[in-house]
């Protein structure tokens, strides 16, 4: 070109050669056709899969998933003021708002229903089969649904609205469902039925040599057996197997182990004691039933587990029914 200072290329020069034309490779493996595209190459590549990428997707390694263990447990630094029991993750005024919203309803359903039954005199005569078979299924259900309600509060906030960073097997677990030493379980509800009858026989000559004026559920329960006994047998069947799980996870559980968030061993033991006299509306034995409560808090406190506590509980109710079904051997 003219005015140009570069020089020509040499005639030998790689760059002065004319250069073959670059034949096309074609399809070929890893290359698919493209779809119709007027301009642009007639096959784009079809880049191999990367180790470990699934249909486009990284596929990350699995990692194993370990199951951690129980994040709660007692402290043996605070076992000097809360037992086995530990600290539990519910607080003192969760504990006071759940007791107040259980047990007022419940005094004010069961305490009429008891002040009538204890004031009712003899039946006139037995309930046909049917009536009483139907009364005592109505009775079972009942009992249930009424134990049940001891279940709520400690399951809302130990299971629902638990403290953050807890599972709910921590909170049951703080509730008292955890393993306790067997031999010594066996041997505290040993000592507990030792205590129980104990006060029961203490309990009675001091009611025969007063001349109190008492009458115990039991008693109802004995005049109602020989007028409708299947309906105090679905009565009593709720009292030995629904009764004791409910209220040892409330009474012993929940109230004895929030408590003890704000008042010593002592208060926390004798005020859940109260309490659980008081929902049973039965003054003929409310000593004793203070009496079994003490010593149910003492095994919590001394096993952490409630399981101990719900065969004490179930033992003695066991032993209760077999004296009122036995009314019904006399007749």
């Amino acid at each position: 070109m003219a005015g140009s200072n570069t020089p020509p290329p040499p005639p030998d020069s790689p760059q002065s050669q004319p250069q073959p034309p670059t034949p096309d490779p074609g399809p070929s493996a890893g290359y698919t056709p493209s779809p119709s595209a007027p301009g642009y190459p007639a096959y784009y590549p079809q880049y191999p899969g990367y180790p470990g990428y699934q249909q486009g997707y990284p596929a990350y390694p699995q990692q194993s998933q370990v199951q951690a263990g129980p994040r709660w447990e007692p402290n043996p630094a605070e076992a000097g003021h809360f037992g086995q029991v530990g600290r539990v993750p519910w607080t003192l005024r969760q504990t006071l708002i759940g007791t107040a919203l259980t047990i007022v309803p419940w005094l004010a359903i069961n305490l009429p229903l008891a002040l009538v039954s204890s004031t009712s005199g003899a039946r006139p005569s037995r309930l046909p089969l049917a009536v009483d078979l139907i009364s005592g299924i109505v009775a079972l259900i009942i009992t249930v649904v009424i134990e049940g309600a001891f279940l709520i509060a400690p399951l809302y906030f130990t299971v629902w609205r638990r403290a953050p960073g807890l599972s709910p097997r921590d909170g049951l677990r703080a509730l008292g469902f955890r393993k306790a030493p067997l031999w010594r379980s066996v041997g505290w509800v040993l000592l507990g039925m030792v205590v129980v009858l104990a006060a029961t026989v203490i309990y009675g000559l001091l009611i025969e040599h007063f001349n109190l004026p008492l009458r115990t559920n039991g008693e109802v329960l004995e005049n109602e057996v020989r007028y409708a006994p299947f309906t105090v047998i679905g009565t009593l069947i709720g009292g030995v197997l629904v009764a004791p799980f409910c209220e040892e996870t409330f009474f012993r559980g929940y109230l004895f182990g929030g408590l003890l968030r704000g008042t010593n061993v002592w208060l926390a033991a004798l005020v859940s004691a109260v309490f659980f006299t008081l929902v049973h509306t039965d003054l003929g034995t409310a000593a004793l039933l203070l009496v079994i409560a003490l010593m149910l808090a003492a095994m919590r406190y001394r096993l952490g587990s409630i399981w101990p506590g719900i065969a004490l509980h179930t033992l003695n109710n066991a032993l209760a029914t077999v004296s009122v079904l036995m009314i019904l051997t006399q007749h």
